[in-house]
């Protein structure tokens, strides 16, 4: 019987013992970040960024969220095709303005299919960061094939707005405090296009 006791705490004790104990350190331990900048620790972040303006996927777009409603004006070429834009966490998630002297007119773009005049292009976010934003625009113009491609690039940098597209394009917008009123746009006439945010 003492032998039996003494056998079987021997086997006990020889199992506590653990000589070869490894941790690996693949685990993601960085820490969930909202769209304010606030952190959380014991969440893990996903790197699978989904970012759709349209439907559930809002919440998840970094770029959108941080510039939600600001707006931006190319101080430079004020009279460009894009001399104003503003930025939405919304349905539309970018408002082109053209703002001149004898018309001035403004748009929306969502992403996914978007008509207007009997022209269609397709528009797929490709990179939605802190201060980055990408997406590429499908051209289809009345046609059912693509006609071109252009993609997009804003990035935010020292609080100024870098624009550049894959066609060459390069624009530097500074932050807006104008009101996008129809009343104070001194204009002979404003042209409101699908998505237009003018108030």
């Amino acid at each position: 019987m003492n032998k039996l006791f003494l056998l079987l705490l021997l086997f006990i004790m020889s199992s506590c013992i653990k000589s070869d104990i490894v941790q690996y350190g693949s685990k993601n331990t960085d820490p969930a970040t909202f769209a304010s900048g606030q952190q959380l620790p014991v969440a893990t972040r996903s790197y699978t960024n989904f970012c759709n303006p349209n439907g559930w996927g809002r919440k998840g777009c970094e770029f959108l969220a941080k510039y939600d409603g600001t707006f931006w004006a190319d101080t430079e070429n004020y009279y460009s095709d894009f001399s104003d834009l503003q930025f939405l966490n919304d349905i539309y998630f970018i408002s082109l303005f053209n703002i001149k002297n004898d018309v001035s007119y403004c748009r929306g773009w969502r992403t996914g299919e978007n008509i207007s005049d009997g022209k269609k292009w397709n528009i797929k976010i490709t990179k939605d960061g802190w201060d980055v934003l990408w997406f590429d625009y499908d051209y289809y113009g009345t046609n059912d094939d693509i006609e071109y491609t252009i993609t997009y690039k804003y990035s935010v940098i020292d609080s100024l707005l870098h624009f550049s597209s894959s066609d060459g394009q390069t624009f530097i917008f500074s932050p807006s405090d104008k009101e996008y009123l129809k009343g104070s746009i001194d204009t002979g006439e404003i042209i409101q296009l699908e998505g237009c945010t003018f108030l």
